[in-house]
């Protein structure tokens, strides 16, 4: 099965909405830095699954995903960068007050985001 194939989803044993927020969600969005197939596809769709999936147990985690966010950017890999612009679009999107939660903590993410911005007008 690759990665871009329509049946390429992860089960588990355990509903995602019955998941630990507080652990799975740190660890998938460490996994942002990988690059390689399968890890990179696992750590990516554990992310969007539970995003889709959690609600309200998504708020209280965002302190805890400042970090791993941080450290994806600071790769600046474009490919990893654009991922994880994409999850920070469907982190936002995932639950009310998300993207307020976000504020501030812009200091910690933007300044990469501008140097990429940069780069691409080079």
């Amino acid at each position: 099965m690759t990665p871009s194939s329509p049946q390429s989803r992860l089960r588990g044993r355990v509903e995602i909405e019955k998941l630990d927020y507080h652990h799975y969600l740190p660890l998938f969005f460490d996994g942002l830095c990988e690059m390689t197939f399968p890890y990179e596809f696992f750590a990516r769709q554990g992310i969007h699954d539970m995003l889709e999936h959690g609600g309200s147990k998504i708020l209280p985690v965002i302190p805890q995903l400042i970090i791993p966010i941080k450290n994806a950017l600071n790769l600046r890999n474009r490919q990893v960068i654009c991922v994880t612009l994409k999850v920070l679009q469907h982190l936002v999107v995932s639950a009310d007050m998300v993207g307020e939660a976000l504020v501030p903590y812009y200091r910690q993410i933007l300044p990469i985001m501008n140097i990429f911005k940069n780069m691409n007008r080079e």
